[in-house]
């Protein structure tokens, strides 16, 4: 008898300790599935956000074009931007290669079908650069520029970013 109550002792803390070791496994599992599913939404979410690649011609226009990125971050946090400077030609050319996905000229771009652009009037405002030296147009009057973009490119970044830019200098 006693050796059955030994048998009985030891068979029920063997199925507790099997019973604990599920419980942790388990635990364990429905963690790591967690841990996946967090990453894989997050991997999807900066996918969705992309890159914003802008260029232009104009220090006025790089203000106007900085302030439309700055509400755009607010609403999609993830939206990495990149802001570049440099010659109307070579910006049209980083348009047609694909380096860049909206340039902002001073004049109109020649007539071709692969692009799109809109006219748009943009405050010369006085700034501030990052040296703190205060940069004013000597005509602070609304200029002329051009937002040019690739046609085939229908992101909605690119498209939210040209109807804001257009949207603000009227």
């Amino acid at each position: 008898m006693k050796a059955f109550v030994e048998g009985l002792v030891l068979l029920g803390g063997f199925l507790a300790v099997a019973a604990f070791c599920y419980y942790a496994v388990s635990k364990l599992g429905d963690f790591l599935d967690q841990n996946q599913a967090d990453r894989d939404a997050a991997y999807d979410q900066w996918e969705e956000q992309g890159d914003l690649n802008i260029a232009a011609a104009s220090p006025w226009a790089m203000q106007a074009g900085s302030q439309v990125l700055k509400d755009m971050k607010r609403e999609h946090p993830n939206l990495h931007c990149t802001l570049s400077m440099g010659e109307e030609p070579e910006l049209l050319h980083a348009l047609g290669a694909g380096d860049v996905d909206i340039v902002i000229l001073y004049s109109k771009a020649e007539r071709n079908k692969a692009v799109r652009q809109r006219e748009v009037m943009l405050p010369a405002q006085p700034f501030i650069n990052e040296d703190g030296v205060k940069i004013t147009p000597i005509h602070p009057a609304m200029q002329s520029q051009f937002v040019a973009w690739n046609n085939q490119d229908r992101r909605p970044f690119i498209l939210e970013f040209v109807q804001k830019l257009c949207g603000q200098g009227a």
